[in-house]
């Protein structure tokens, strides 16, 4: 009895032993691997048909080509169900096929693509989810002619790609920027703004317009001069007045406007002239024109001197 007693504690131990190493061992077949992307270098194998083995490389289209059956498409899969997809291609020319392996021989962690207006456009690679700004860091940070406002993260999911809009104009400013994390094979869209459009926040520049050659929200980050500015925006054009120039600020909670005349500080150097404008203000060049009454008598003693010089011509003809 004492033996059948010891025996059937070892055979319990033993069941229990097994039980654990099964349960790990499906735990650790549940555990998702990264998904195929394109890029990826994979090892099949198939057990008893070594003539099927080979290395797969993942094309940019997302499939790999097996002589034998032509091109499977793998990207976005697990490495489980790649090895599923590819036992049913491979039945097509060994129907008792049982088995087939897939293992990743050169693993990239995670793929993004960037395209557009960042230092380094093309495809970055990391070792785990990247933040939108790990990526746009990566690619060398945005140039001036990007349109943060306008970024979009473009994700290829069932049913087609999908387009997500983000605001990345505070990227800069470590402020009001998106924190979710990027999938492996998203590609950051990073579009340029329009010609002489300026991609800077208006609270984070002054806003000018009028006669000037580059109408824009000019970067400025503190107080800075009326003429500096100016310059800033491409400086003021021929027909600028710059007698009548429009400042608006805010002062005491709300705007106030007030009409600077530049010429003082160019003719003079008084500092009235050329008072310091802040991020947020607002200024307004206004244009020279010759009034009505100006061009009629301009016109008028044009005539008069040509019918003049006819008169003075018949004469002498004469």
């Amino acid at each position: 009895m004492a033996k059948r007693g010891i025996l059937g504690r070892a055979m319990g131990l033993g069941l229990a032993v097994v039980a654990s190493l099964l349960l790990a061992t499906a735990a650790t077949a549940q555990i998702p691997g990264p998904e195929i992307v394109a890029g990826d270098v994979l090892q099949m194998m198939v057990p008893g048909r070594p003539d099927l083995d080979r290395t797969l490389v993942v094309a940019q289209d997302g499939s790999v080509e097996i002589p034998q059956v032509g091109e499977v498409r793998l990207a976005g899969m697990g490495l489980t169900e790649a090895g599923m997809v590819l036992k049913q291609r491979l039945r097509l020319i060994a129907p008792t096929l049982d088995t087939v392996e897939v293992t990743r021989a050169d693993a990239v962690g995670f793929r993004v693509y960037v395209i557009g207006e960042v230092g380094h456009a093309g495809l970055h690679e990391f070792a785990s989810p990247p933040t939108v700004w790990d990526v746009v860091r990566a690619a060398g940070g945005p140039l001036r002619s990007a349109d943060l406002r306008k970024a979009r993260v473009i994700r290829e999911q069932e049913g087609g790609p999908r387009t997500i809009e983000m605001d990345l104009s505070g990227l800069m400013a470590g402020r009001d920027f998106p924190l979710e994390r990027l999938r492996n094979g998203d590609t950051i869209v990073v579009p340029a703004l329009p010609e002489r459009v300026s991609g800077v926040a208006s609270d984070g520049g002054v806003k000018v317009f009028g006669g000037v050659a580059v109408p824009s929200i000019v970067p400025v980050d503190g107080p800075t001069p009326l003429m500096d500015v100016l310059m800033l925006a491409g400086s003021p054009t021929a027909e600028a007045n710059m007698k009548k120039i429009w400042w608006v600020h805010a002062a005491d909670g709300k705007d106030q406007a007030r009409l600077v005349d530049l010429r003082l500080f160019l003719e003079k150097g008084d500092p009235a002239g050329n008072p310091d404008i802040h991020p947020g203000d607002t200024v307004n060049v206004t244009l020279s024109r010759p009034g009505r009454l100006q061009s009629g008598i301009g016109f008028l003693l044009g005539t008069a001197a040509a019918v003049a010089a006819i008169m003075v011509a018949l004469n002498q003809v004469d």
